[in-house]
């Protein structure tokens, strides 16, 4: 990828974060980017092709975190990391996840169906499983419960709540995974 193409995604990666697709018009993004109209549609296509793009970069950094989470050996810890991520997430790079996050509340991505990444899903396996080895009697709805608690934290994450507030909340989530409570 050029310098360029890569001042264009930054550029439209900020904006659509800041201001949403469906209000980020290509003028603007060329306007920041100190680039013509024209390069962006040369090297994209259009919006939705800058879309695309960013979306593409989301599956390769999620994937690091992912692999990360396979490679543990602890059922625990696997719980405990994914619990971790949202806020390992945001604090790497805000706006990339910002932008990811919210996609689902922007006019555009609200009526497609989605489908879930692959990486996503093998999180989702391997979260599932850690259940199993852990005795929870329906591991499937755990994970799915995990699923909305975190994405309640994301949301939570994208207002900037303070340190303490994030600690707290993640202290909460893993007490409710601890080995103690499990064998009570």
């Amino acid at each position: 990828m050029t310098e360029k193409q890569e001042l264009i995604l930054e550029t439209a990666l900020k904006l659509f974060a800041e201001h949403g697709f469906d209000t980020t018009p290509t003028s603007q993004i060329a306007k920041e980017a100190g680039v013509s109209e024209g390069l962006i549609f040369r090297h994209f296509t259009n919006k939705e092709g800058l879309m695309d793009a960013i979306l593409a970069m989301s599956e390769e950094r999620m994937a690091r975190h992912v692999k990360s989470i396979v490679a543990l050996a602890e059922p625990l810890a696997k719980i405990h990391a994914t619990i971790e991520l949202p806020v390992k997430l945001f604090s790497e790079e805000r706006e990339f996840w910002k932008l990811q996050f919210s996609l689902k509340w922007q006019k555009k991505y609200r009526g497609q169906s989605y489908r879930p990444s692959g990486y996503y899903l093998e999180l989702v396996e391997v979260v599932t499983d850690a259940f199993r080895q852990l005795g929870y009697a329906e591991p499937e709805k755990e994970v799915l419960l995990l699923v909305m608690l975190l994405d309640g934290l994301s949301n939570q994450l994208m207002q900037q709540p303070s340190e303490a507030f994030i600690e707290q909340t993640l202290s909460f989530l893993k007490s409710k995974y601890q080995l103690e409570k499990l064998k009570s």
